[in-house]
């Protein structure tokens, strides 16, 4: 087969149906495991066959509850070895610093801890569990405690959305790495639980102010790819490449029994991978083809940051039940003015020295150019003008996480 014009570099891949929890905003509608769940020997099929599309990949192993899964381990082990970065999404209810040691030995690079508040009550009570809010933080300082990078997720609600600040100083407090909001799409049980038009908005300006001035953690929002537009429209200088939505342009998702979709809130399958290859199905999908052209309808066709943000296609179809449609959560009206585009790295005012630039030419392709923008805004933010090897060994040392999801 011919070289694939896109790769998927990450895959988000939900082991398992079953969970220990029943939350409210659950995409899955998790709860107990499904008949025909891919067996041990099918996972290590699928990861090799993962290595022959792209082996620069991430892996995102999740749920479900992932630690429902005797062979969460064998798998973990399975991913790592085939060279690719291999994280965790998990309640954190169930991984306790035991657990962690044998993840970690396997090859486990990091784990994402979901969060919905910082008050021990709240959260309890919206994960119908006594006792998880304390459980998930012992998780995230046992990781911390063994140098494994740590995350938490955030899936905003018009519930928890004000509390914004209260999760970035708990952030700081169990030194994570990264805080992600994610915004709801209804699928599954989240068709219950909704954040309105209006405090979707309130909560991406907010972000977009922390975003720009908080050190001690990245606050990162995620399914919201109008940030883009919004930090655009404040002055910030975004690289070029960035791009909102990835979903089949170079993210996948396989769910328990090996349906791939573009991305965990698209129901819609493209194949599944007892009967095709990942490499026929992610080359050959019409679906995945369509999302890549990029012509989108209503407000999204129209508008000028068409290129940057694109809206969440998940969403769309949830919506609209065309995943090209408009996003419903957008206020923002098109101009009709022509179509952004973002000045490249070549007009850049930092040079960057040879070494440097040959490191960061290792960096995967989907990302690269993102990667040069923030080191060069940290270069400005410092004053320096020229980017040596030591310079982007302190940054990565320091801002990069390797737990990436889309925006």
């Amino acid at each position: 087969m011919a070289a694939l014009e896109h790769k998927p570099y990450i895959v988000s891949w939900n082991l398992t149906h079953g969970c220990n929890l029943s939350c409210p905003h659950c995409y899955m509608d998790a709860g107990c495991r499904s008949a025909g769940e891919l067996t041990t020997a099918q996972a290590k099929e699928v990861v090799d066959a993962l290595a022959l599309v792209n082996p620069a990949m991430m892996i995102v192993l999740t749920g479900g509850e992932p630690l429902l899964r005797d062979d969460i381990c064998d798998i973990v082990g399975y991913c790592s070895d085939a060279g690719f970065i291999t994280v965790l999404g998990t309640n954190g209810t169930l991984l306790n610093k035991e657990k962690l040691v044998q993840l970690q030995r396997a090859g486990l690079k990091g784990i994402g801890v979901s969060i919905d508040s910082t008050k021990p009550e709240s959260h309890n009570a919206f994960r119908n569990f006594k006792g998880a809010w304390e459980l998930s933080i012992e998780c995230l300082k046992a990781a911390k405690e063994l140098s494994i990078e740590t995350q938490l997720d955030v899936t905003l609600t018009d519930e928890n959305y004000t509390e914004i600040g209260d999760f970035t100083e708990l952030a700081v407090s169990l030194g994570a790495r990264a805080l992600n909001f994610f915004f709801l799409v209804c699928t599954g049980r989240a068709m219950r639980t909704f954040i309105s038009v209006q405090h979707y908005d309130a909560a991406i300006q907010e972000l977009v102010g922390r975003s720009k001035t908080e050190t001690r953690t990245m606050v990162r929002a995620r399914c919201a790819p109008h940030i883009y537009r919004v930090l655009h429209e404040d002055g910030v200088r975004l690289p070029e490449g960035t791009r909102g939505c990835l979903a089949g342009r170079s993210y996948m998702r396989i769910d328990p029994v090996g349906n791939v979709t573009p991305c965990p809130y698209m129901e819609e399958s493209v194949g599944n991978v007892k009967d095709t290859s990942i490499e026929k199905l992610w080359a050959d999908s019409q679906k995945l083809q369509t999302l890549r052209d990029g012509e989108y309808g209503g407000r999204c066709g129209r508008c000028e940051f068409t290129e940057i943000c694109g809206g969440c296609r998940a969403r769309a179809r949830a919506e609209h039940g065309d995943f090209m449609a408009e996003d419903p959560l957008c206020l923002y009206e098109p101009q009709g003015k022509g179509k952004l585009t973002l000045t490249d790295e070549s007009q850049s005012d930092i040079a960057w020295e040879s070494a440097a630039k040959q490191r960061i030419n290792r960096v995967p392709a989907f990302i690269k150019k993102m990667v040069i923008g923030a080191i060069e805004k940290k270069a400005r933010e410092k004053g320096v003008k020229i980017i040596t090897e030591a310079f982007v060994e302190e940054i990565k040392s320091r801002d990069f996480s390797t737990m990436h999801r889309p925006g």
